[in-house]
């Protein structure tokens, strides 16, 4: 009796340690050595990692860009429009003061929003950027986050943290996003990485 006890402990053993080692754990997604969650909570909804895209310039590298979304996509007019909470983190690669960053905002709504649409936001793309600036030098391993929650908008988190208000309107987290994902995105290869959809 005590024989078959042991005979099946020892087979139950085996069997819990081929599990352990033989099935595949879930990983992180990594680029450039920056590890990013395959899924997220914000507020009481999971989000999922859409894409990941490197921002380069020449043999410089800005930053990696994550996407995460209620419901993976490949289609940017498709996220554009998703109802929900998403996230944009940027995982800053290089040492930069943050007015680089507030510049190249400035510059992506200009290229993305016809004169009208920039009029209508350009107030709040000022007091956003004024947040961005006032993060002071970003370094690698540094995350901003984009956070956009509806009913409150859109605010910017450094390093996990808020550091700025709520900026009011779907419409202003929807020219920041076209940035990255819209018809003259920041970085073509960027864009591509960001639509992934997985």
């Amino acid at each position: 009796m005590q024989n078959q006890l042991t005979h099946k402990l020892k087979r139950y053993s085996i069997i819990v340690f081929a599990a352990l080692v033989f099935t595949p754990a879930l990983q992180a997604a990594k680029m450039e050595g920056q590890r990013f969650d395959d899924a997220l909570q914000m507020t009481d909804q999971t989000l999922h990692l859409n894409g990941l895209g490197l921002r380069s310039v020449a043999w410089l590298k800005g930053f990696v860009a994550a996407l995460y979304l209620p419901v993976k996509s490949t289609d940017a007019k498709q996220i554009l429009a998703m109802p929900g909470p998403k996230r944009l983190q940027l995982r800053i690669l290089i040492e930069a003061p943050s007015k680089e960053l507030s510049k190249a905002f400035r510059r992506g709504v200009s290229k993305n929003e016809n004169p009208k649409t920039q009029a209508a936001l350009a107030e709040r793309v000022e007091l956003f950027n004024q947040w961005v600036d006032a993060v002071g030098t970003v370094r690698q391993g540094d995350s901003l986050d984009l956070d956009y929650l509806p009913g409150k908008g859109t605010q910017l988190r450094f390093n996990g943290k808020p550091v700025s208000a709520w900026v009011a309107g779907e419409d202003f987290f929807q020219a920041l996003l076209k940035i990255f994902i819209g018809d003259r995105p920041v970085d073509e290869r960027l864009k591509t990485g960001l639509l992934r959809g997985a």
